[in-house]
């Protein structure tokens, strides 16, 4: 059949017109040209000298309001949050979202430096009380320290006659020790970064109180005198070098010059102090053992006190970006809240003493680099040359307080161990008042300058030399006019009484005040010296810190060293009057040498002191300074 025929499909529509779009120009018509913009030349700057600095794309919150409601000693303020590339592997991909906390009362518009974490553990959140307890325990056992160091002072001539000894051996029982505590600092800067520090003060609170105690009934023994001295010097080394770390674990920035200060001053107080009470307990018919008798009655409250005041201060503290990965979700969880409000507490005081182990840090992963660090602070630049400066007065003033029982004991003068005491009077005075000038003037921790620590060299060192040659000359000088003034046989009697009337014994207590304040004029420029180091050196205010207190501790060590030298040395040098001329003129003009090499360094090559601690401590990595690429293939 044929196929059916093929309709007329309706014509379709037009497509409606786009009223939006801008019409086309008709075909095979020019465009009209476009206006040209007026062209104006850049102006001619000079070439630039150097790159601009880096600028912030938005400015950051400071100083938020207070937020009604904060617990604690704390307050914290809005989100400080820190611009940064979006791409994954940036260098700048690392967004640091944290919650800035502040202080409290009239420190209410002071940042927290360092920041504390949210943890209730945290030394930095704990409660006042517990902070102060923990801070006075440790001060107890830090007097006590100082006591033992210098008790054997007075007495030294009636124990060479009583244990039939040399005055060498006996200036042993004090050189001794302080040489081991030295090394046993050492040992436990190194020890605490395994371990933490509330160990290291419990067996060395321990070994302390045994030599304490075992020094009640040494009278007959001088072996067992010197067992008993040793003990106690080998827990001397904590107490020396571990507690400015436990006041900077425990107390923030703006709180540690007052503790600080207050360390250093009891440290002096009980140091130079007890020679002129010791004295005074050594005439008994006991001797100097009733010293030890009285000085093991404070360990009623010092054990307790290290056993449920100090816990363990060491905490790991860094913050999650730096040690999260930029793209994990950890990075940007939100902060914990802050912990409610602590309320002293039978329960609270039961948890607490639970809580106090005697080895409770787990480190996360001590690497060899920390643990090499003390010694390397030890031989840092900085560390060496504060120990130079202050060196010889340091030791020299040792080694003349261990040898004035030897010098005046004997005839002609015949001083009594109270007699013996006074003489240290004006060194405790004047000694102590160097140390709280300089720890509590402001101007001298915040505002250091070169000229201040020229200053401070000059003068130490002026004072140290009058000390140090007065001492020696005036002695010789009564010594020497016997054999102008007496003829013939009498000479070895009327000559002796004749010495004892010319020699003055304020005088020679003065110049010896002279010297300590001299050493300690010295000794003020070594926290501000090391501060200016670590700042300059360190990548953080944690490495900060940490580097403090390993410098600190270096030269503390470094002195005690010599001093324990000298004490010993000392006497074998001065028991002849010319001897002690001869001395005193070297360590005088030793000094002042010395003081002139050194100050010219700091002063010509101060910042280059600096960049060798830097590479010394290992804390500039020169393989990042070799170039590898470019920065923006990274990026």
């Amino acid at each position: 059949p044929p196929p059916p025929p093929v309709k007329d499909l309706p014509a379709r529509p037009p497509p409606p017109l786009n009223t939006t779009s801008r019409p086309s120009s008709p075909p095979n018509r020019p465009l009209p040209p476009r206006p040209m913009s007026k062209q104006i030349p850049p102006p001619s700057l000079p070439p630039p000298t150097r790159p601009p600095p880096l600028r912030p794309q938005q400015p950051l919150t400071m100083n938020p309001p207070t937020r009604p409601g904060t617990s604690g000693s704390q307050k914290t303020g809005t989100t400080a949050s820190f611009p940064g590339s979006s791409k994954r592997m940036s260098w700048t991909s690392t967004v640091v979202n944290r919650r800035i906390k502040y202080g409290q009362g009239k420190f209410g518009s002071i940042e927290l430096v360092p920041q504390p974490s949210d943890d209730p553990d945290d030394p930095l959140n704990w409660p006042t009380w517990r902070k102060e307890l923990n801070f006075y325990s440790l001060m107890l056992f830090v007097a006590i320290t100082g006591v033992l160091k210098t008790i054997l002072m007075t007495v030294n001539a009636q124990l060479a006659e009583s244990y039939e000894v040399s005055y060498t051996a006996v200036a042993a029982l004090t050189g001794v020790p302080l040489i081991l505590s030295s090394f046993t600092g050492l040992a436990c800067l190194i020890a605490s970064r395994i371990c933490g520090k509330r160990p290291l003060y419990l067996v060395s609170g321990l070994l302390v109180f045994i030599g304490t105690v075992w020094n009640t009934n040494v009278a007959s023994s001088y072996a067992q005198h010197m067992a008993a001295r040793v003990f106690q010097g080998l827990g001397w080394g904590a107490f020396d070098t571990l507690v400015l770390g436990s006041i900077q674990d425990t107390f923030f920035e703006h709180e540690r010059n007052l503790r600080i200060a207050i360390h250093t001053i009891i440290a002096i107080l009980t140091t130079w102090g007890p020679p002129l009470l010791g004295g005074v307990a050594s005439q008994g018919t006991t001797g100097f053992s009733l010293q030890f008798t009285i000085l093991s009655v404070f360990f009623v409250f010092a054990i307790p006190a290290i056993t449920l005041g100090i816990p363990e201060t060491s905490f790991d503290r860094t913050p999650i970006s730096q040690t999260q990965t930029p793209a994990t979700t950890r990075s940007y969880k939100k902060p914990l809240p802050l912990a409610p409000r602590t309320i002293f507490s039978l329960e609270y005081l039961t948890d607490y003493i639970v809580k106090l182990k005697p080895y409770s840090y787990s480190p996360s992963s001590p690497s060899r680099s920390s643990l090499i660090q003390p010694p390397l602070a030890f031989i840092a630049p900085t560390t060496l040359l504060l120990f130079l400066i202050s060196a010889l007065p340091h030791s020299i003033l040792w080694g003349f307080s261990s040898s004035l029982s030897l010098l005046f004991h004997p005839l002609p003068f015949i001083l009594s161990p109270s007699s013996l005491g006074a003489l240290f009077l004006t060194p405790f005075l004047l000694s102590t008042i160097t140390v709280a000038i300089f720890n509590f003037l402001p101007q001298w921790q915040n505002r250091f300058s070169p000229k201040l620590h020229m200053t401070a060299i000059s003068l130490g060192s002026l004072l140290s030399f009058i000390g140090i040659l007065t001492f020696g000359l005036h002695i010789d000088s009564c010594m020497s006019r016997a054999t102008d003034d007496v003829d013939g046989d009498t000479t070895s009697i009327y000559a002796l009484e004749y010495l004892g009337e010319k020699v003055s014994f304020p005088a020679i207590s003065f110049v010896l005040g002279l010297l300590a304040a001299g050493v300690y004029v010295l000794e003020g420029t070594v926290r501000p010296l090391i501060k200016v180091s670590t700042a300059f050196t360190s990548s953080n205010l944690g490495v900060a810190t940490r580097n403090t207190w390993d410098m600190t501790a270096g030269v503390s060590c470094w002195r005690g060293m010599l001093a324990g030298i000298c004490v010993i040395a000392v006497p074998n040098a001065a028991w002849a009057w010319d001897g002690l001329r001869r001395l005193c003129l070297g360590f005088g003009i030793a000094q002042m040498v010395l003081a002139a090499v050194v100050g010219t360094v700091w002063w010509l090559w101060g910042e280059g002191i600096r960049r060798w601690d830097g590479r010394v401590m290992r804390l500039v990595d020169l393989e990042m300074l070799k170039r590898t690429g470019s920065f923006f293939d990274v990026d």
